[in-house]
């Protein structure tokens, strides 16, 4: 075999640039952090097509009659997620305040969560008094004002049906 400057063979010389060309690496890209990395193993290369982890599910549920919901993630999260609700397509007049009742977990692996919703509901109606009568009667309709919204639950109106949308979010603090 022809040797090369300095008395290297051809196959030595390609050996070692072969050697000095970075493989393409073979593992799943790590997810986003809050600062970033440009990465230093100069020994590998990114290959078109690759894909990070995803960061967060999104999923849609319909609240049952009891209005809740149990989510399961599409993808599991080591920490507790943060949670994201939205009600979707709302026809309702009254709004929907929605809550994590407690997450569903897999050994320490968080993979879904149960959520509750809550529709205010209008005050009860109220009989009109008139001038006089209001000027008479000012202490008994006190009573019967409070008689009307005593035990008055202003969360208690149904949520039953009530799409929402569900994003849980991988936290970036830990």
């Amino acid at each position: 075999m022809a040797e090369i400057g300095g008395g290297a063979t051809l196959g030595e010389v390609e050996a070692l640039v072969k050697g000095l060309i970075p493989k393409p690496a073979k593992t799943v890209p790590s997810s986003e952090s809050t600062s970033g990395s440009a990465g230093a193993d100069e020994s590998q290369f990114a290959q078109m097509g690759h894909s990070h982890p995803r960061l967060t599910s999104t999923t849609l549920a319909t609240l049952a009659a009891n209005g809740t919901a149990t989510v399961m993630f599409t993808r599991t999260f080591a920490n507790k997620p943060g949670v994201v609700m939205t009600e979707i397509d709302a026809s309702a007049t009254q709004p929907l305040i929605m809550v994590v009742q407690s997450f569903v977990q897999s050994g320490t692996t968080y993979t879904g969560c149960v959520i509750k919703g809550y529709r205010s509901q209008p005050l009860p109606s109220q009989s009109q008094l008139s001038v006089s009568s209001l000027l008479t009667g000012v202490i008994s309709g006190v009573n019967a004002l409070a008689s009307t919204l005593t035990g008055f639950n202003v969360l208690g109106g149904s949520a039953a049906g009530a799409s929402v949308s569900v994003i849980a979010i991988a936290r970036s603090d830990v």
